[in-house]
């Protein structure tokens, strides 16, 4: 009989504090029912560049550079320690994963589109390819869809088109538009959280394999668990992230389905995926 083992594990945290600000449910309800609030207005001071959210203890311990004891011998608040101690544990590249900006998860978007929703203007394209590459994650090929987009077609989408924007540093770098003009489920808001469920999911997948040497055609079956659902009028929800996933992170054997239980689901994936290797179904499962 086989008995199931966790062969590996990584974890990838992503920096985005300007789709916080304009996509997050708070800031958007916000937004929607009371547009001038002291509570608008306070929000951008109250966010953390990128270099402090690489330094905060927690998050090193997450991606492996530290300890969970480490945190334990120093004082809180722990954002404090950090800004006293520095970038102490080696950076955003950890042994089970990374921490990655902003610009680079905008980029990880248009990588993850296959269907040519995602546009980005050509002055951050260029500045973006060169921080991508180093990551690792990527191949050649797949940076090579970082196309950049007319300026004037991006302004079109945004105006009168449906598209909504993407902001990086202050400004507005490019849009998602929407997949359907009439259907509700695909609209241009709704694509944006499906390709950062994509394509968040595809930066963990490949860093796992970085990090484990594992490789993705070895891989029989993906279990999907975040929080959303793709899919269409017709179908909502039925849509799958586990194989438009797997099949954007080279899994060319693998099929899969969601598993859906808000913040439960990994541990009900954890049970299905034990199951399915114990049983002989498959050997190797991916528990995204």
């Amino acid at each position: 009989m086989n008995f199931p083992v966790i062969k590996g594990a990584s974890y990838s945290m992503v920096h985005a504090p300007e789709l916080t600000m304009h996509y997050g449910t708070t800031p958007a309800t916000e937004r929607r029912a009371k547009p001038g609030s002291d509570f608008l207005r306070s929000l951008p001071s109250h966010l953390r560049p990128f270099p402090d959210a690489v330094a905060y203890p927690p998050n090193q311990v997450y991606i492996g550079n530290a300890s969970p004891d480490d945190l334990l011998a120093m004082p809180r608040p722990w954002y404090e320690a950090a800004a006293a101690e520095g970038d102490r544990n080696g950076g955003r590249d950890g042994k089970y994963g990374l921490i990655l900006a902003e610009d680079e998860f905008l980029a990880a978007l248009k990588i993850a589109d296959s269907f040519d929703l995602v546009r980005l203007d050509s002055r951050f394209v260029e500045s973006v390819v060169s921080r991508v590459e180093p990551l690792g994650i990527f191949s050649a090929d797949e940076i090579a869809r970082l196309t950049p987009a007319e300026t004037s077609e991006i302004e079109s989408l945004l105006a009168g088109a449906g598209a909504v924007p993407l902001h990086f540093d202050g400004r507005v770098v490019g849009c998602v538009r929407r997949a359907h003009s009439e259907d509700p489920t695909l609209d241009a808001h709704v694509m944006l959280e499906n390709l950062a469920s994509k394509a968040s999911g595809l930066i963990v997948m490949k860093t796992l394999f970085r990090k484990t040497g594992v490789r993705p055609e070895a891989i029989d079956y993906i279990l999907e668990t975040s929080e959303e659902a793709c899919g269409d009028m017709n179908q909502r929800g039925g849509g799958s992230f586990a194989k438009a996933t797997g099949e954007a992170a080279g899994c060319l054997n693998a099929t899969g389905a969601d598993v859906r239980s808000f913040c439960a689901a990994p541990v009900h994936a954890l049970v299905i995926a034990a199951s399915l290797v114990q049983s002989g179904v498959f050997r190797n499962v991916v528990v995204m």
